[in-house]
């Protein structure tokens, strides 16, 4: 068995190769939109592990060297290759790579991964929990002073600004990429003039979510269900975040919950208390 670095736009039947395994690992449908993101903000952040050929093992990672710390996401191994180490290199060598580039590692582990992480050094700091909520209409804040509307081109720059103050790192490239996945979808709250609060809208995440206060996070929720989702919202909530009371309040509920680990930091900068949902498991 072989891990190796992936070349995303050169290599891109590789790249199909990690979906395929991801989608199998975690039941669920394709990681297409984040790889795409993870490419455009980390090219050299996609590893494998194969044996005689075959992608058996995948993950990605993306450093936000301002910050100091890096996120790893989408390991996964193909059935009947379980209990082999491949996680195990997998996500080392991911590790490498953010230390390459100057970021300790953070990440979200399953129950069932969270020993895995342990024994090469991960430790944990505190629960992330993923929310959902029905399909449905939500009246806005009665009486709150906040405006919410789409998010017009002239206040990207302003978002990236603040929500770099809040993550603890500019993620501009990220949320560039997500924006033009999911056109029209990108809400901003003002209050006086001033920014306190954005999220876009994919279906059926929030992602990201963030407000200064429960009046923000309630008019972007509002506003954000008033587009068309499949099957109701969902909220990946980080464990410092102040919203988790404020979301359950607005018909969000508790649908499981993961392990958030860190290696080489133990406490992320930035204003993580207004985030209440994360851009996804494998970014922050």
């Amino acid at each position: 068995m072989i891990v190796r670095q992936v070349d995303p736009r050169s290599d891109p039947d590789t790249v199909a190769a990690m979906d395929a395994v991801m989608r199998t690992a975690f039941a669920t449908t394709s990681f297409a939109d984040a790889m795409e993101r993870f490419a455009t903000a980390q090219p050299d952040g996609f590893v494998v592990a194969e044996d005689e050929g075959r992608v058996v093992g995948t993950g990605c990672c993306v450093g936000y060297p301002g910050g100091g710390f890096g996120w790893v996401g989408l390991v996964a191994t193909a059935p009947g290759h379980e209990r082999r180490g491949i996680a195990t290199k997998v996500t080392e060598a991911l590790v490498a790579i953010l230390a390459d580039h100057g970021c300790a590692a953070v990440l979200d582990a399953s129950v069932k991964g969270g020993p895995v992480y342990e024994r090469i050094g991960f430790h944990d700091r505190g629960p992330t929990a993923v929310l959902t909520r029905r399909c449905g209409p939500l009246t806005p804040p009665a009486g709150a002073d906040v405006v919410c509307e789409r998010l017009a081109a002239d206040d990207f720059d302003e978002i990236v600004a603040y929500d770099t103050v809040c993550f603890g790192a500019d993620r501009g490239t990220l949320l560039a990429a997500a924006r033009a996945q999911r056109p029209g979808r990108a809400l901003v709250a003002h209050r006086a003039g001033r920014v306190v609060g954005y999220t876009i809208a994919h279906d059926p995440t929030l992602a990201p979510l963030v407000a200064d206060d429960a009046d923000a996070l309630h008019a972007l929720v509002a506003a954000a269900v008033t587009l068309p989702f499949s099957d109701g919202t969902r909220a990946t909530v980080p464990p410092e975040s102040a919203h988790r009371a404020a979301l359950e309040a607005l018909g969000f509920e508790h649908q499981r919950s993961l392990r958030n680990m860190r290696r080489g930091i133990d406490v992320l900068p930035g204003r993580r208390e207004r985030i209440a949902g994360q851009l996804s498991l494998g970014e922050g």
